[in-house]
């Protein structure tokens, strides 16, 4: 699959759940309802493309440098309109897209959480951290995300504030809801459990799990 094909089954899916937008709008009644300049499809696509600028800047990209491109403040305002369930339903129709035609090799699926900064916000107590040393406070959440080394595809994601974060719930929600009758799953030392074990041969599949090595741990179990 060359880029161009990919980039249109996205486009497809993006198309797709913005000819629905009620189903993804916090108020279905008015939101989107008026012609703006930043319609639900542009809105989608301007943020999924989104890169390492400043918004201003992200928004010149998006309207190719017109004068005519909305402000901040206006992003802002039709970004909140949108419900984040927008982005999950384009996320698990454009994997499934492009994953299902039949391979012969079994799938393997890599599980890894990792921290992600976020918008600083004090307010925040579940992803807020106060700095020390003279440090700015910081804001996180935690990404939890299976990874199909294969296709080079992201195939889950889960996300969870970083103070109530549990990679273990995470994983054991990821494996859950597989649709797949064979898969190897690999995972880093702390992923070992004999809850994450049942919860993958629960599902018929496979795994291979790297432990740690002192007592105290499944090693010593087993």
């Amino acid at each position: 699959m060359n880029a161009e094909y990919i980039k249109n089954i996205l486009f497809t899916k993006i198309n797709e759940v913005a000819e629905t937008i009620n189903n993804y709008s916090v108020n279905p009644q008015k939101d989107f309802t008026r012609n703006r300049k930043l319609t639900a499809e542009k809105l989608i696509k301007g943020i999924i493309g989104m890169g390492s600028a400043n918004l201003t800047n992200e928004i010149l990209d998006m309207f190719d440098l017109s004068s005519s491109a909305p402000t901040p403040s206006a992003f802002v305002q039709q970004r909140c309109k949108l419900k984040p369930e927008a982005f999950e339903t384009i996320f698990k129709s454009f994997t499934s897209e492009i994953t299902k035609e039949a391979v012969d090799s079994i799938p393997i699926l890599a599980v890894d959480g990792s921290d992600v900064h976020i918008a600083t916000n004090p307010d925040d107590a579940e992803t807020y951290y106060a700095g020390n040393n003279g440090q700015k406070g910081y804001n996180l959440i935690h990404l939890n995300a299976l990874y199909d080394i294969n296709r080079h595809l992201y195939t889950d994601i889960l996300i969870q504030n970083s103070r109530k974060g549990n990679e273990h719930k995470a994983f054991t929600e990821m494996i859950d809801r597989l649709e797949l009758s064979k898969a190897i799953i690999l995972a880093d030392r702390g992923y070992e459990s004999y809850n994450n074990i049942a919860h993958i041969q629960e599902k018929g599949l496979n795994f291979l799990f790297r432990i740690k090595d002192a007592n105290g741990g499944i090693k010593q179990g087993l």
